[in-house]
């Protein structure tokens, strides 16, 4: 057996969020496998190797947490994406109804035309900043309203958002001031989600109702509201971002798209496989695992590097280029496995919508100098300067 390479670098410092993208390459080139000191984890970072892992849940738990230190795992212990079967089966089995395709379809119509009349609004604005007037504008809209929310902490939902990824990196500041943000949360659920506040037939009704006949225990139910209002904004936030950040720094390929528009899903996840909104979560070891020629040790904490194995060059050919066109995309920017992203159909649906609203209306899309979100999970922007240059 070989000895696992290190690589000395802070995963969730500000230089490597800036620009992590030479640093996975490098950790590539080292092998699939390498040890980080600075956090005492070991990370994977080659695209096969971690779709391997991804699926044999039972070495790699998640019941431990998932995030990249003991700190953060411990106080999100028990939530969807921080659990194993058969507590993980059960969790999904209540959550995935309302997010299954079939399911959406009487919403998509409602998608597509919020896409439609904020891409014509964008066009007349001329210039906007596509994280706060876009990216966000379908998930604080459709999803608060399918999630029932209605009124109620519309100013706080981000927030939330942010501080759970925060969370799921280690306690540096951010992660620090992301348990305060969820300590809050968590006081909201318990004091004011109650049936006759929430939107009648909504997600969080619906748990709601199956906690009260218990159907559901309650306090799986608190995870699974918390589960619907989270990761459903700063995740779908992100891909629309790059989304549109790609598309704008790469003409010909929005050329094309308007050429093409069957290419559209196609372009969604080759930005998804890009842009990775989730750059990495951990898992456990049970026991001693073999990874090509190494040994993790039993009882390690193993980062899951999705943005790194979705530009892996053994398996996308110019791993770094957007290319609509491109034949493989089976990205991991949902993950994989059984902790598969619940709502990557709802993400698509949004993406493509906006699109399709675009494509007859917007001949080229010009940005300005972006800002990168300082996230110690999500990869995206906090400003993106954006104008729509119409057809007409």
């Amino acid at each position: 057996m070989k000895n696992i390479p290190e690589y000395n670098i802070d995963f969730y410092s500000d230089s490597f969020i800036k620009n992590p993208y030479p640093h996975y390459a490098k950790m590539r080139s080292l092998g699939p496998i390498v040890f980080l000191p600075k956090l005492n984890n070991y990370a994977i970072t080659q695209y096969h190797f971690l779709k391997q892992a991804l699926l044999d849940y039972k070495r790699f738990s998640s019941a431990n947490g998932v995030a990249g230190d003991e700190i953060g795992s411990k106080f999100l212990k028990g939530n969807i994406v921080a659990s194993d079967p058969p507590i993980h089966k059960t969790m999904r089995k209540v959550m995935m109804p309302p997010l299954m395709p079939k399911n959406l379809k009487s919403i998509t119509p409602v998608i597509k035309k919020e896409a439609k009349d904020l891409i014509v609004k964008l066009l007349i604005k001329k210039q906007f900043d596509a994280v706060e007037d876009l990216a966000q504008f379908l998930p604080l809209t459709i999803v608060r309203d399918l999630v029932g929310l209605k009124g109620l902490a519309k100013e706080n939902m981000l927030i939330w958002a942010a501080a759970s990824f925060n969370i799921l990196g280690k306690q540096n500041k951010r992660g620090k001031e992301g348990i305060k943000a969820i300590k809050e949360l968590r006081k909201f659920i318990s004091t004011q989600l109650k049936l006759n506040k929430v939107k009648q037939g909504s997600w969080i009704d619906r748990i709601l109702k199956m906690s009260n006949s218990n159907e559901v225990d309650v306090n799986i139910a608190n995870y699974l509201i918390r589960d619907y209002i989270n990761p459903s904004l700063d995740t779908t936030i992100s891909a629309i971002s790059h989304l549109i950040f790609l598309l704008a720094r790469n003409n010909s390929e929005w050329k094309k798209l308007q050429n093409k528009p069957n290419l559209t899903k196609n372009a969604v996840n080759e930005a998804i496989r890009i842009g990775s909104p989730i750059r990495s979560f951990s898992r456990f070891t049970k026991e001693k695992v073999k990874i090509d020629n190494y040994i993790i040790p039993k009882n390690s904490r193993v980062m899951m590097l999705f943005a790194s194995a979705n530009r892996d060059e053994l398996v996308f050919e110019n791993p770094n280029s957007f290319n609509i066109s491109r034949e493989f995309i089976d990205h991991l920017g949902f993950g994989y496995g059984i902790h598969s992203c619940v709502g990557m159909h709802l993400a698509q649906i949004e993406m493509i919508s906006i699109l399709e609203a675009m494509i007859p209306r917007v001949k080229k899309i010009d940005i300005g100098e972006p800002k990168v979100l300082m996230n110690n999970t999500i990869c995206g922007f906090s400003k993106l300067p954006t104008t729509l240059i119409p057809l007409n």
